[in-house]
């Protein structure tokens, strides 16, 4: 399960060492046997699962031939490209019972993609496995989980930054998917007050008001076409409307004297109507009745004997036959006597204008409140349609972020920013990547406080922050950095620099995606994938949950990503940490 968290197969001892991965889901076997090797077989050997690697995903001058040239040892970590791993199952129920329990797990993403690389055994014999002993411990161990912490947060940065990507819009798209939150919210609003029952009157001019303005910013969208689903909210709201003026008149008349006087008259009738029902079932079917409950008592008696709460009498035998029979002629009765189909009748309805006695329970509550979810599942309908279109229509000539990996650095080049802007963007981006070496890594306030301190203090060091922008931005970091040791009551984030402020983003929401997207949202930024890169690079990419993961799934080629990675990969391996 962890290979498919990390998309890699790692020696033993790796996890337990490494910076990233849960140690909790590591196997140890019962002599507590760790191999500081990957362990490889030319034969497909004897065991549960099998993993066949194409040898192009591993440095072969490596590879340490371990037991007569059938099996090899090699010390480092295996990172897995579409088209070059196989996944072998015992049998397809393993494979089922596999993929269900990885559902659970947020941070196992790549199933989709290598599901249809799984394969079930066949009957080829097969050796059982013939290591023992204690391995070699690797020369270069240090280094190569160093290089695989690195990696886990570079990925993480450029699988995020892809996702942000993929999901970012203009800033006309984003005004409308900020409406239609915002109207969505204050019908929410509106069901509150309508279902409290508290107002006596209530001014519904500002939500036709909301619903126009929205209608009209949607007529201005690519998406125009769908306009009649505006209509169908308008409809929806109509009937609100309608519906919530009669429920308010109903609980006004249930807090008047002369209402209190009605319940009691019906509480009085409806009791009257009762005796008067038991009279007449007594004097006509009074006897039929109980045979019939007499049968049923010894259905429970028998039930009782087997646990359960009744056992039928079988078809065919006499007690079933009987109590068709009298129930046949009990239902005949009420159908056809007079007096008691009006008696019931009333009764009925008495009893159906009780039921919304107590003040403030009416009976266009359930119609009201299905209205009210009807109208967001519309208005969430028209949000998924955006999206998805936003996903679509993303195209950039340039898919990936344009990164160099250097002898002792990372540096990214970006384009619709200034200078002091992309200088403080790569302080930031190295200092989280070159501090991706410990244990458990938690965004906490202290971190995030740390990190800002460290990036202004570099950035200060700079020339360049001793410009115009460069002020703008050390005060930025400064008053935000105030704010957080609460030496200040609040902080401003300039509005002319777009990559600032998804930096400020990343800072002020550091702890999910999410919250970074409705942030940047509601003020109207952009640049979102700049401020998805950074979350993505402290969290690192085997916590990145498979939520964020599966908005590129279907809209980046596997084996373009998988180049990518690969080449981000091979430059790390030269980089001088």
């Amino acid at each position: 399960m962890e290979t498919f968290t990390t998309e890699s197969l790692s020696p033993h001892i790796f996890y337990l060492k490494r910076a990233f991965g849960n140690d909790l889901t590591r196997y140890i076997s019962k002599d507590g046997e760790l191999f500081n090797n990957l362990v490889l077989y030319k034969e497909e050997p004897l065991s549960q699962f099998a993993i066949e690697l194409d040898d192009s995903l591993f440095d072969k001058s490596l590879l340490a031939e371990y037991k007569k040239g059938e099996t090899f040892l090699y010390p480092k970590t295996v990172y897995y490209q579409k088209g070059k791993v196989r996944f072998r199952f015992k049998n397809q129920d393993s494979i089922k019972a596999f993929i269900a329990e990885s559902k659970i797990i947020f941070e196992v993403k790549t199933i989709d993609k290598y599901s249809s690389d799984f394969f079930i055994e066949t009957d080829t014999p097969k050796k059982a496995p013939s290591i023992s002993g204690n391995d070699s411990f690797p020369f270069d161990i240090n280094e190569y989980m160093l290089v695989d912490n690195l990696f886990n947060s570079v990925k993480g940065g450029i699988v995020s930054y892809l996702c942000g990507l993929k999901t970012s819009t203009s800033l006309e798209n984003q005004s409308l998917i900020l409406s239609l939150t915002s109207l969505k919210n204050m019908i929410a609003g509106l069901n509150t007050v309508v279902m409290m029952g508290e107002e006596n009157v209530i001014d519904y001019s500002q939500y036709k008001i909301s619903l126009l303005k929205t209608k009209n910013e949607f007529l201005r969208s690519p998406f125009k076409s769908k306009i009649n689903l505006f209509e169908v909210l308008k409809h929806i709201l109509d009937e609100i409307i309608s519906l919530s003026t009669l429920r308010l008149e109903k609980v006004a008349e249930q807090k008047s004297p002369s209402y209190k006087l009605e319940i009691e008259r019906l509480k009085k009738k409806k009791a009257e109507y009762e005796d008067l029902l038991y009279k007449l079932e007594d004097s006509n079917i009074g006897k039929i009745k109980e045979e019939l409950n007499s049968i049923k008592e010894q259905e429970a008696k028998m039930g009782e004997l087997e646990g359960k709460k009744r056992k039928f009498f079988p078809k065919g035998s006499h007690e079933y036959e009987r109590k068709k029979e009298l129930k046949a002629q009990i239902n005949k009765y009420k159908e056809e006597n007079s007096e008691y189909k009006t008696a019931f009748r009333e009764y009925k309805s008495i009893e159906a204008s009780l039921s919304y006695s107590v003040i403030g329970v009416t009976q266009y509550d359930a119609t009201i409140s299905s209205l009210f979810i009807r109208f967001s599942d519309n208005i969430n309908d028209i949000l998924k349609l955006l999206k998805l279109s936003l996903v679509k229509d993303s195209k950039e000539t340039d898919l990936f972020p344009n990164l160099s990996v250097l002898k002792n650095d990372i540096k990214i080049e970006i384009e619709n920013a200034s200078l002091e802007e992309i200088v403080l963007y790569n302080i930031i981006f190295h200092l989280i990547v070159f501090n991706s070496n410990e244990k458990h890594n938690v965004i906490s306030d202290s971190k995030i406080v740390e990190l800002v301190e460290r990036a202004g203090k570099e950035f200060g060091e700079n020339e360049i922050s001793k410009s115009e922008v460069g002020n703008q931005i050390m005060n930025t970091l400064r008053t935000f950095w105030m704010y957080k040791k609460q030496k200040a009551d609040s902080f401003d984030i300039p509005t002319d620099l777009p990559l600032l402020q998804a930096i400020m983003s990343f800072f002020i929401k550091p702890r999910g995606f999410d919250q970074i997207d409705r942030f940047m949202l509601n003020r109207g930024y952009q640049l979102k994938k700049y401020a998805y890169m950074l979350w993505g690079a402290i969290v690192g990419y085997a916590s990145i949950p498979k939520t964020l993961t599966n908005i590129i799934n279907d809209n980046i080629k596997e084996d373009l990503l998988d180049s990518y990675l690969s080449s981000i990969y091979k430059s790390l391996e030269n980089c001088n940490i």
